[in-house]
């Protein structure tokens, strides 16, 4: 597989996942023409994509969908209770989405997806794993808190892109209104540093390979704050960046790293 995300913050979030002739991509909350900037940079145009999955219908992921569905015909994929989400913001969509039982496996050819549910504030969103060739993916943002979901989905992978949204100290002294900050750190809202870095741990210790700490706010954290709060957490267990595990931050704006495993 080929990992590769393509935006990732507050204001949009886009990755792209291939294996053979299977292009998906996970969420397109940026606009068309940056998401076809960012597949051409990997040889790629939204013709060959086999699908979007969506995680949930806020618009920092679904921005471009309706634009990839006019023009390219690009199959969405979504749990029942986001496709009735994304029905509602975009009409002309509604019909045509793929809605799928969470939980349940299938096949994109040769791209194994599993869904498991994450504590959002939407109705039924959704992390996702994605197996191929024998390796494993776990994406997983937007969660308020830890869950049995996830952390048995992020055991195992070889490579978890994991929220790091915030640092709490930073949302509670920061300029965010009031109903603002009890939403982002509430259990419906976004992951922490803190709690990132405890499932970046015990993902390493079953294994992953490599982390790359994703959808981090401008507002209320930084990369190196981020990443130094969870390499902190993984040498306090033994787990050393760079000899066990390599770690990384995506770019908010602009592709990040091309992982190949």
């Amino acid at each position: 597989m080929k990992i590769c995300t393509l935006a990732s913050s507050s204001s949009g979030n886009c990755t792209v996942v291939s294996h053979g002739d299977a292009h998906v991509l996970i969420d397109a909350g940026i606009s068309l023409r940056r998401i076809r900037n960012g597949l051409f940079n990997m040889g790629l145009t939204p013709d060959d994509l086999s699908c979007v999955l969506v995680t949930h219908e806020h618009i920092d992921h679904i921005k471009g969908v309706e634009m990839l569905m006019k023009y390219h015909k690009t199959p969405v994929f979504a749990s029942g209770g986001t496709g009735d989400g994304i029905s509602n913001a975009m009409p002309d969509v509604g019909p045509y989405i793929n809605r799928f039982t969470t939980g349940v496996e299938f096949d994109l050819g040769g791209i194994i997806v599993q869904s498991f549910e994450t504590p959002h504030d939407v109705y039924e969103s959704v992390g996702y794993t994605l197996e191929a060739g024998g390796k494993k993916l776990v994406y997983a943002t937007d969660l308020g808190r830890l869950t049995d979901d996830v952390v048995e989905a992020a055991c195992g992978s070889d490579i978890a892109i994991i929220e790091a949204n915030h640092d709490r100290d930073m949302v509670r002294r920061g300029s965010y209104p009031e109903f603002l900050k009890k939403r982002v750190l509430s259990d419906f809202g976004h992951l922490s540093n803190i709690d990132c870095a405890s499932l970046a741990v015990m993902s390493a210790a079953s294994g992953t390979r490599y982390i790359q700490l994703s959808h981090l706010s401008r507002e209320n954290n930084t990369p190196a704050l981020a990443r130094e709060t969870v390499e902190f957490a993984l040498l306090e267990h033994g787990i050393v960046v760079g000899k066990d595990v390599e770690l990384d931050v995506a770019p908010a704006e602009t592709a990040g790293r091309v992982y190949t495993i």
